[in-house]
Protein backbone atom coordinates (compact mmCIF):
# COMPACT_ATOMS: atom_id res chain seq x y z
CA UNK A 1 0.00 0.00 0.00
CA UNK A 2 1.41 3.26 -0.91
CA UNK A 3 2.36 5.75 1.99
CA UNK A 4 0.61 9.27 0.12
CA UNK A 5 3.85 11.02 2.10
CA UNK A 6 6.65 13.24 1.06
CA UNK A 7 9.72 13.08 2.14
CA UNK A 8 13.02 15.07 1.64
CA UNK A 9 16.19 13.25 2.51
CA UNK A 10 19.38 14.97 2.39
CA UNK A 11 22.89 12.90 2.21
CA UNK A 12 20.84 10.83 0.21
CA UNK A 13 24.20 9.53 -2.12
CA UNK A 14 25.15 6.62 -0.10
CA UNK A 15 25.84 5.15 2.96
CA UNK A 16 23.05 5.90 5.85
CA UNK A 17 21.33 8.39 3.89
CA UNK A 18 20.59 5.96 0.98
CA UNK A 19 19.67 3.46 3.19
CA UNK A 20 16.78 5.84 4.48
CA UNK A 21 16.09 6.91 1.32
CA UNK A 22 14.87 3.41 0.41
CA UNK A 23 13.54 2.31 3.39
CA UNK A 24 11.21 4.99 2.49
CA UNK A 25 10.36 3.81 -1.03
CA UNK A 26 10.17 0.87 0.08
CA UNK A 27 7.14 1.68 2.26
CA UNK A 28 5.46 3.49 -0.71
CA UNK A 29 6.68 6.99 0.31
CA UNK A 30 7.52 9.11 -2.13
CA UNK A 31 11.53 10.25 -1.68
CA UNK A 32 13.76 13.41 -3.02
CA UNK A 33 16.67 12.30 -2.32
CA UNK A 34 19.79 15.29 -2.80
CA UNK A 35 23.13 15.14 -2.85
CA UNK A 36 26.14 16.93 -4.16
CA UNK A 37 27.16 14.00 -6.11
CA UNK A 38 25.12 12.86 -9.46
CA UNK A 39 26.46 9.68 -9.93
CA UNK A 40 25.96 8.56 -6.36
CA UNK A 41 22.26 9.92 -6.44
CA UNK A 42 21.36 7.85 -9.48
CA UNK A 43 22.53 4.59 -8.02
CA UNK A 44 20.53 5.48 -5.01
CA UNK A 45 17.26 5.75 -7.04
CA UNK A 46 18.34 2.98 -9.83
CA UNK A 47 14.85 0.92 -10.02
CA UNK A 48 12.67 2.70 -7.82
CA UNK A 49 9.81 5.12 -9.60
CA UNK A 50 9.51 6.48 -6.14
CA UNK A 51 12.50 8.29 -5.30
CA UNK A 52 13.93 11.25 -7.34
CA UNK A 53 17.32 12.52 -7.31
CA UNK A 54 17.84 16.15 -7.05
CA UNK A 55 21.53 17.91 -6.74
CA UNK A 56 22.01 19.99 -3.93
CA UNK A 57 24.74 21.22 -1.44
CA UNK A 58 22.66 21.65 1.37
CA UNK A 59 24.88 24.06 2.63
CA UNK A 60 24.24 26.80 -0.04
CA UNK A 61 20.78 28.83 0.52
CA UNK A 62 20.27 29.03 -3.52
CA UNK A 63 20.48 25.23 -3.75
CA UNK A 64 18.32 24.48 -0.80
CA UNK A 65 15.67 27.12 -2.45
CA UNK A 66 15.54 25.31 -5.49
CA UNK A 67 15.45 21.68 -3.57
CA UNK A 68 12.27 22.79 -1.76
CA UNK A 69 10.65 24.48 -4.65
CA UNK A 70 10.62 21.42 -6.34
CA UNK A 71 9.06 19.65 -4.10
CA UNK A 72 6.63 22.19 -3.94
CA UNK A 73 6.43 22.23 -7.63
CA UNK A 74 6.59 18.65 -8.12
CA UNK A 75 4.27 17.13 -4.96
CA UNK A 76 2.45 20.31 -3.45
CA UNK A 77 4.40 19.56 -0.12
CA UNK A 78 7.00 18.03 2.15
CA UNK A 79 5.54 16.15 5.18
CA UNK A 80 9.33 14.28 6.11
CA UNK A 81 12.40 16.22 6.17
CA UNK A 82 15.66 13.70 7.26
CA UNK A 83 18.95 15.55 7.17
CA UNK A 84 21.78 13.30 6.82
CA UNK A 85 24.50 14.97 4.88
CA UNK A 86 28.05 15.97 6.91
CA UNK A 87 31.57 15.52 6.22
CA UNK A 88 34.10 14.54 9.23
CA UNK A 89 37.57 16.51 8.65
CA UNK A 90 39.59 15.37 11.73
CA UNK A 91 43.03 14.55 12.78
CA UNK A 92 44.00 17.90 13.75
CA UNK A 93 44.30 19.22 17.17
CA UNK A 94 42.46 22.15 18.25
CA UNK A 95 45.79 24.07 18.55
CA UNK A 96 46.27 23.97 14.65
CA UNK A 97 42.47 23.78 13.23
CA UNK A 98 42.39 25.77 10.53
CA UNK A 99 39.34 28.56 10.26
CA UNK A 100 38.61 26.98 7.01
CA UNK A 101 38.24 23.83 8.50
CA UNK A 102 35.88 25.03 11.03
CA UNK A 103 33.66 26.95 8.65
CA UNK A 104 33.49 24.08 6.55
CA UNK A 105 32.87 21.97 8.87
CA UNK A 106 29.88 23.83 10.15
CA UNK A 107 28.65 24.83 6.61
CA UNK A 108 27.63 21.69 6.18
CA UNK A 109 27.08 19.76 9.25
CA UNK A 110 24.83 22.70 11.08
CA UNK A 111 23.99 25.50 8.56
CA UNK A 112 22.58 23.12 5.93
CA UNK A 113 20.58 21.29 8.26
CA UNK A 114 19.06 24.87 9.28
CA UNK A 115 18.48 25.73 5.53
CA UNK A 116 16.70 22.86 5.30
CA UNK A 117 14.32 22.72 8.19
CA UNK A 118 13.32 25.90 7.98
CA UNK A 119 12.86 25.68 4.24
CA UNK A 120 10.45 22.63 5.03
CA UNK A 121 8.84 23.63 8.11
CA UNK A 122 7.57 26.54 5.91
CA UNK A 123 6.16 24.34 3.46
CA UNK A 124 4.73 21.69 6.58
CA UNK A 125 3.20 25.40 8.13
CA UNK A 126 1.57 26.09 5.01
CA UNK A 127 0.02 22.72 4.46
CA UNK A 128 -1.66 22.61 7.75
CA UNK A 129 -0.80 19.15 7.86
CA UNK A 130 2.50 18.97 10.34
CA UNK A 131 5.21 17.08 9.78
CA UNK A 132 8.64 14.83 10.83
CA UNK A 133 11.60 16.19 11.21
CA UNK A 134 14.91 13.98 12.06
CA UNK A 135 18.69 15.31 12.24
CA UNK A 136 21.36 12.64 11.70
CA UNK A 137 23.92 13.64 14.38
CA UNK A 138 26.60 11.06 16.06
CA UNK A 139 27.83 10.19 19.38
CA UNK A 140 30.08 12.75 18.88
CA UNK A 141 27.24 15.40 19.65
CA UNK A 142 26.74 13.83 23.13
CA UNK A 143 30.58 13.13 23.83
CA UNK A 144 33.65 14.26 22.45
CA UNK A 145 37.26 12.74 20.75
CA UNK A 146 40.66 14.66 20.41
CA UNK A 147 41.66 15.98 17.22
CA UNK A 148 37.79 16.68 16.05
CA UNK A 149 36.62 20.05 18.20
CA UNK A 150 35.14 20.99 14.76
CA UNK A 151 32.98 17.88 14.13
CA UNK A 152 32.26 17.70 17.85
CA UNK A 153 30.73 20.91 18.54
CA UNK A 154 28.50 20.56 15.17
CA UNK A 155 26.91 17.69 16.34
CA UNK A 156 26.22 18.82 19.35
CA UNK A 157 24.51 22.05 18.12
CA UNK A 158 22.54 19.47 15.54
CA UNK A 159 21.19 17.80 18.65
CA UNK A 160 20.52 21.92 20.23
CA UNK A 161 18.63 22.68 17.19
CA UNK A 162 16.52 19.80 17.17
CA UNK A 163 15.43 20.55 20.65
CA UNK A 164 15.36 24.56 19.97
CA UNK A 165 12.78 23.61 16.70
CA UNK A 166 11.14 21.03 18.63
CA UNK A 167 9.77 23.81 20.76
CA UNK A 168 8.93 26.30 18.05
CA UNK A 169 8.09 24.30 15.44
CA UNK A 170 5.45 22.17 18.03
CA UNK A 171 2.37 24.50 17.60
CA UNK A 172 2.33 23.65 13.56
CA UNK A 173 2.52 19.78 14.64
CA UNK A 174 5.68 19.28 13.36
CA UNK A 175 8.18 17.05 15.52
CA UNK A 176 11.74 17.90 15.34
CA UNK A 177 14.32 14.68 16.59
CA UNK A 178 18.00 13.69 16.16
CA UNK A 179 19.35 10.23 15.86
CA UNK A 180 22.94 10.26 17.18
CA UNK A 181 24.45 6.96 15.55
CA UNK A 182 27.55 5.32 16.86
CA UNK A 183 29.96 3.39 14.93
CA UNK A 184 28.64 2.44 11.35
CA UNK A 185 29.67 0.65 8.44
CA UNK A 186 29.75 3.48 5.86
CA UNK A 187 32.07 4.88 3.72
CA UNK A 188 32.96 8.02 6.16
CA UNK A 189 33.89 5.79 8.53
CA UNK A 190 35.86 2.84 6.47
CA UNK A 191 39.24 3.87 6.97
CA UNK A 192 38.99 4.17 11.30
CA UNK A 193 37.06 0.86 10.78
CA UNK A 194 40.24 -0.81 9.42
CA UNK A 195 42.14 0.48 11.63
CA UNK A 196 40.49 -0.11 14.95
CA UNK A 197 39.27 -3.60 14.05
CA UNK A 198 42.73 -4.45 12.95
CA UNK A 199 43.63 -3.61 16.65
CA UNK A 200 41.24 -6.20 17.68
CA UNK A 201 39.38 -3.40 20.17
CA UNK A 202 35.88 -3.77 20.12
CA UNK A 203 33.23 -0.38 19.82
CA UNK A 204 30.41 -0.93 22.26
CA UNK A 205 28.77 -2.91 24.83
CA UNK A 206 27.31 -5.20 22.15
CA UNK A 207 30.54 -5.64 20.19
CA UNK A 208 29.18 -4.94 16.99
CA UNK A 209 29.46 -2.24 14.31
CA UNK A 210 25.94 -1.03 13.19
CA UNK A 211 24.41 -0.75 9.54
CA UNK A 212 22.88 1.99 7.78
CA UNK A 213 19.70 -0.21 7.70
CA UNK A 214 19.60 0.05 11.65
CA UNK A 215 19.93 3.84 11.36
CA UNK A 216 16.82 3.83 8.71
CA UNK A 217 14.84 2.10 11.00
CA UNK A 218 15.06 4.48 13.74
CA UNK A 219 13.74 7.15 11.44
CA UNK A 220 11.23 5.60 9.82
CA UNK A 221 10.02 4.98 13.50
CA UNK A 222 10.37 8.81 14.65
CA UNK A 223 8.66 9.98 11.42
CA UNK A 224 5.93 7.78 11.58
CA UNK A 225 2.29 9.20 10.99
CA UNK A 226 1.23 7.30 14.21
CA UNK A 227 4.15 8.76 16.26
CA UNK A 228 2.98 12.31 17.39
CA UNK A 229 4.11 12.78 20.42
CA UNK A 230 8.29 12.49 20.77
CA UNK A 231 9.54 15.18 19.75
CA UNK A 232 13.01 17.48 20.96
CA UNK A 233 14.65 14.21 21.88
CA UNK A 234 18.10 12.71 20.54
CA UNK A 235 17.99 8.77 20.30
CA UNK A 236 21.24 7.19 20.28
CA UNK A 237 21.83 4.18 18.49
CA UNK A 238 25.26 3.01 18.85
CA UNK A 239 25.31 -0.42 20.73
CA UNK A 240 25.04 1.41 24.19
CA UNK A 241 28.84 3.06 23.79
CA UNK A 242 27.43 6.15 25.06
CA UNK A 243 25.93 4.87 28.24
CA UNK A 244 29.34 2.93 29.37
CA UNK A 245 31.71 4.55 31.70
CA UNK A 246 35.32 5.51 29.36
CA UNK A 247 36.59 2.49 31.65
CA UNK A 248 39.48 -0.08 30.66
CA UNK A 249 37.93 -3.17 29.83
CA UNK A 250 38.47 -7.00 28.23
CA UNK A 251 36.40 -7.52 25.29
CA UNK A 252 37.45 -11.22 25.99
CA UNK A 253 35.77 -11.17 29.62
CA UNK A 254 33.35 -14.20 30.05
CA UNK A 255 31.08 -11.68 32.60
CA UNK A 256 28.72 -10.30 29.78
CA UNK A 257 30.24 -8.46 26.37
CA UNK A 258 32.72 -6.29 26.97
CA UNK A 259 33.01 -6.86 30.86
CA UNK A 260 35.37 -4.19 32.66
CA UNK A 261 38.45 -5.85 34.20
CA UNK A 262 39.07 -5.41 37.40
Amino acid sequence: MEDERVAVVTGGGRGMGRAIVRAYAERGTRVIAASRTAAELEETAAGSELIAPFVCDAAEPSEVEALFEFARAEHGRVDVLVCCQGIYQGGVEAFDLPLEQWDRTMSVNLRGIWLCAQAAGRLMRDNGRGGRMVFISSMNGLASQTHAVDYDVSKAAVNGLARALAVEFAREKITVNAIAPGWIRTEMAAEELVELEGEGLVMNPLGEVGTPAQIALATLWLTDPGNGFVTGTVISVDGGQTAMLPLPWDPSATVGPGAPTP
